[in-house]
């Protein structure tokens, strides 16, 4: 069995959780309002959500052939 697409997988859903998180903790040090952030962490989580489901939908597409 080759591993490899089920590791390139789990590294690109995982650096979709991961870059996100760690952007808004920087952007969190340079923000002074609250809201800003908390608004920057919404659109974030909806951009990882939409991220790993390409990748999971790609991935399905590949095992399909």
């Amino acid at each position: 069995m080759n591993w490899q697409p089920v590791i390139v997988f789990y590294v690109k859903t995982t650096a979709w959780v991961l870059f996100p998180l760690i952007i808004g903790l920087v952007a969190k040090e340079f923000t002074e309002n609250q809201s800003i952030f908390l608004i920057s962490l919404v659109v974030g989580f909806g951009i990882t959500c939409y991220g790993i489901y390409r990748e999971i939908r790609v991935y399905k597409k590949e095992i399909e052939k």
